[in-house]
């Protein structure tokens, strides 16, 4: 129900959202087998893939540059490709597939390099990795956007209000990349009001297990392009997306709300209780989390989120929650550039820049929930967390966050693969 991290808990805004309740940020990696779940035993040399990747930029362990392309966000895992090559063109991927099936190894690719597990890198050692990082276009045709998922979330949110004052629903870490997080849903605090980021695709480009390369949409591959969304990197590359985009919110508020500690499992299920009751049936402009986390004196609280909207709307709104809870409101921000409240939603991380995200140490885990929890399921959580959890020696947090709205109002369950349209928590 929460990440364990031996991070401080001032460093988590390097984190995205592990949410209680909340699937599928990322990872990245677009697995084209199962074998790439399991070690691999076979050696490959280098000779031999040099033998079917001649031309392409490929870097091997031992090579200059391998240590860093080879390094997992997930500081706890570690694995050893066979190889990482970074393409700069379609038809280059199109050629990895191909040797590495010709070699029998399996094939990953990575787009951010934020997969938990270290998918991005094969989950094993012993991988063929495509590093799209250098496949970085983006164009915009009217309100579509095609970008290659070498493209980074802040990246693509950047490019988009620089060039019309359009937005996508994404997540709140810019350094996740696009082809994971939009494979796996793509959840943001604008989920609510526009969806998940799949539910904005109308095309897909993407490499088949065969070497070959297609064009999916509703109407060409339909199959193929519902399979995309949701579990995208089991049938191929995804190289780009074609995104419908939205105009961007006119104004939007970053707001956190500070909780009393509480010291005992019954007071922590009280106020639970009190917010999931309130969020369920919030209107979709709100997007709220109730982040928590531990110390020996009890659970530390805050609500936070988005509202999209104006900053005397929103306190119109939660003010009878805020009462409730006894709590009080510390941020209220109201924003007209909307690349402005994703720096707040990232904790004042910039947008666009250069690297991937460092690597920490963690673990986390995602739950879902379709309806309120019930008073005894509450009792018993509350009383482990402030009786057991709070007195862990270790740093962890949770977050629990509202999904509904848009994400299931405005998209119908069987347009995508996508398993918790329906989800509450």
């Amino acid at each position: 129900m929460f990440g364990n991290s031996l991070q401080t808990k001032s460093n988590r805004s390097q984190f995205f959202t592990f949410a209680f309740l909340l699937l599928f940020f990322s990872p990245s990696c677009l697995a084209l087998e199962s074998r790439s779940r399991i070690r691999i035993n076979n050696v490959v040399s280098r000779q031999n893939v040099d033998s079917c990747l001649t031309g392409l930029n490929v870097t091997y362990p031992g090579d200059p540059s391998f240590q860093s392309l080879s390094q997992t966000f997930n500081a706890r895992l570690s694995y050893t490709p066979a190889a990482i090559v970074l393409p700069s063109s379609v038809q280059d991927i199109e050629k990895v597939v191909t040797c590495g099936a010709s070699l029998n190894l399996p094939v990953v690719s990575r787009s951010g390099g934020h997969s938990y597990a270290g998918y991005g890198l094969g989950g094993v050692d012993g991988a063929l990795v495509v590093d799209l990082s250098s496949m970085k276009q983006i164009t915009l045709n009217g309100d579509n956007a095609v970008v290659q998922t070498g493209n980074r979330l802040g990246e693509v949110a950047t490019y988009l209000w620089e060039n019309g004052h359009r937005a996508l629903p994404h997540g709140t870490c810019p350094k996740v990349g696009t082809g994971g997080h939009t494979s796996y849903g793509g959840y943001g605090p604008y989920s609510r009001m526009a969806g998940l980021l799949m539910d904005r695709v109308v095309g897909a480009e993407v490499v088949l297990a065969n070497g070959t390369s297609v064009t999916t949409s509703e109407s060409s591959y339909p199959d193929l392009f519902w399979a995309l969304k949701g579990a995208g990197p089991s049938f191929g590359i995804v190289t780009s997306w074609t995104y419908s985009t939205l105009a961007a919110p006119a104004t939007s508020v970053f707001f956190s709300i500070s909780i009393p500690q509480y010291k005992t499992g019954d007071t922590f299920a009280a106020g639970f209780a009190k917010y999931q009751t309130f969020v369920h049936t919030a209107p979709k402009e709100l997007a709220m989390a109730f982040s928590f986390g531990g110390n020996s004196q009890g659970i530390n609280v805050q609500l936070i989120g988005n509202y999209f909207g104006s900053k005397s709307d929103f306190t119109t709104l939660v003010n009878g929650l805020v009462q409730d809870l006894n709590a009080s409101i510390d941020t209220a921000d109201e924003y007209t550039d909307w690349t402005q409240i994703l720096v707040a939603n990232g904790y004042g991380e910039q947008l666009v820049t250069a690297g991937p995200s460092p690597p920490n140490t963690f673990f986390a885990k995602s739950l879902v929930t379709f309806d309120l929890l019930d008073d005894t399921s509450l009792k018993r959580w509350g009383d482990y967390l402030v009786n057991t959890a709070a007195k862990a020696d270790i740093n962890w947090f949770a977050q629990a966050d509202l999904y509904g709205g848009a994400i299931s109002t405005d998209f119908d369950a069987s347009s995508a693969s996508f398993a918790h349209r329906d989800a509450f928590l």
